[in-house]
């Protein structure tokens, strides 16, 4: 049986990694967290210093590849009723260097069979504080790189007929309980 599955996305130092946390401690069993690929798939080891396009699409390949098998695992081996994903399967389109139509000819799908893998779309915003921003000391953008990425995130996401924006928020609780709100919601 095929369980609701959400997807959280937006530009880099969002809060999805520290919304997940709180999902899982909120939630418990209910919820079956799926890991970023990305980082699944750098922290592995693929090599992240050559930014050619041969480079980045063979990375987008896998990425993309990967988000589909942790999805699917997810599904057939959790209890849980709802599949919550860092990161989905459009958010490689925005980094696919001849576009995102080329990337889904690549990837042999459409922006329609993407969106229609996900019940809900949880998009959080990067902070407006560029202080913070530069605290958190793993970024590898700058803040103005880091909204670039979450408009064009914020694109390719646009048409999911049940999709949430939370905007950039001062202090993180405020976020917190938007994201709480809505996946209670879901659940129920």
């Amino acid at each position: 049986m095929t369980k609701k599955k959400i997807v959280l996305t937006g530009g880099p130092c969002g809060g999805k990694t520290t919304a997940l946390s709180i999902l899982k401690e909120m939630f418990g069993n209910k919820i079956e967290l799926v890991q970023e690929a990305a980082t699944l798939i750098y922290s592995g080891g693929f090599p992240r210093k050559d930014g050619s396009a041969a480079h980045v699409e063979a990375a987008q390949h896998i990425i993309f590849y990967a988000v589909h098998q942790l999805e699917h695992l997810a599904d057939v081996t959790s209890d849980a009723q709802l599949i919550v994903c860092d990161r989905g399967s459009l958010d490689g389109a925005v980094y696919w260097p001849k576009g995102p139509e080329d990337f889904f000819k690549a990837m042999g799908t459409t922006l329609e069979a993407e969106l229609a893998r996900y019940d809900a779309v949880l998009h959080l915003s990067p902070p407006p504080q560029k202080d913070f921003y530069a605290s958190t000391n793993v970024r590898t953008e700058t803040l103005e790189q880091a909204f670039e990425v979450d408009r064009k995130i914020l694109k390719i996401w646009e048409k999911h007929p049940n999709r949430i924006v939370v905007p950039g928020k001062e202090h993180y609780f405020e976020k917190a309980e938007i994201i709480k709100d809505f996946v209670e919601n879901l659940l129920h």
